[in-house]
């Protein structure tokens, strides 16, 4: 809406036109300056939305069609982008400074390859002996994940200071000061090490993208990995075998 009226220089009255999806995807791509990926997601929720409108019956034709949408090549490139190095500066930063619930999310998530979500819903209960279930992935699916003498001995550290918490009551296995840890304290946690580990800030994601590519480079079957990690399709397991942009980058040099 922005842009229509900087470029019409009048409101937006709802009609969108085939000429309007043209000249916003000029826009994006000749000032925003875009990458395609980016784009083409822009334009496939103008898309979603006159399917909205038509169904609404105030718009007859969806004027994003599919030419409109640029082709992107699948480069092959890994998700992983935590390299070995920064792994291990990481990983010293985190045990050197941080807390004992602190450390025990971070080799969680880097030694189990769980998602955020799933590791804010772990309860209590769902840790029996060497193995965490995962009662609702994504999906709704569950599944059973060994833990490793790392990842057990920092929840039992974690388990022995629990109790000083307030909400200690809830079963939830991890938990702040306001009470169930959440997404967003998860992803501040993390960045927080990369600070004190002086290295490009990264999400709890990565640490699972690079879950699933240390644990093929150590001779996991990608079988055995899709089935830790959760992943519905061996594809999306198959793209960690390819290099990273980083590794990409080092073999360019020597050309």
């Amino acid at each position: 809406m922005k842009w229509y009226f900087d470029s019409y220089d009048r409101e937006f009255d709802g009609k969108i036109l085939s000429l309007h999806i043209r000249n916003y995807k000029s826009y994006l791509m000749t000032v925003k300056k875009l990458n395609a990926k980016t784009i083409n997601n822009n334009l496939s929720a103008i898309k979603n939305y006159c399917d909205f409108l038509i169904d609404k019956g105030i718009l007859d034709a969806n004027p994003v069609i599919e030419d409109y949408f640029i082709d992107i090549q699948d480069q092959g490139v890994s998700p992983a982008k935590l390299e070995n190095k920064d792994f291990n500066k990481l990983e010293e930063a985190v045990v050197h400074f941080g807390t004992a619930r602190d450390i025990a999310v971070f080799y969680t998530l880097a030694y189990t390859g769980i998602r955020v979500s799933e590791l804010c819903n772990i309860r209590l209960n769902d840790i029996a002996k060497d193995e965490l279930v995962i009662y609702y992935g994504k999906g709704g699916k569950q599944r059973k994940i060994p833990l490793n003498r790392t990842v057990k001995e920092s929840i039992d550290n974690w388990l022995k200071e629990r109790d000083r918490y307030k909400y200690s009551y809830l079963d939830y296995l991890f938990i702040s000061e306001r009470g169930k840890l959440d997404r967003t304290t998860v992803y501040r946690i993390i960045k927080e090490y990369c600070y004190m580990a002086k290295i490009e800030p990264i999400g709890p994601h990565q640490l699972r993208h690079y879950f699933c590519k240390h644990a093929l480079e150590k001779g996991f079957t990608i079988t055995e990995v899709a089935a830790l990690a959760g992943h519905s399709r061996i594809t999306t397991t198959q793209i960690y075998i390819n290099p990273s942009m980083q590794e990409l980058k080092e073999k360019i040099e020597r050309l």
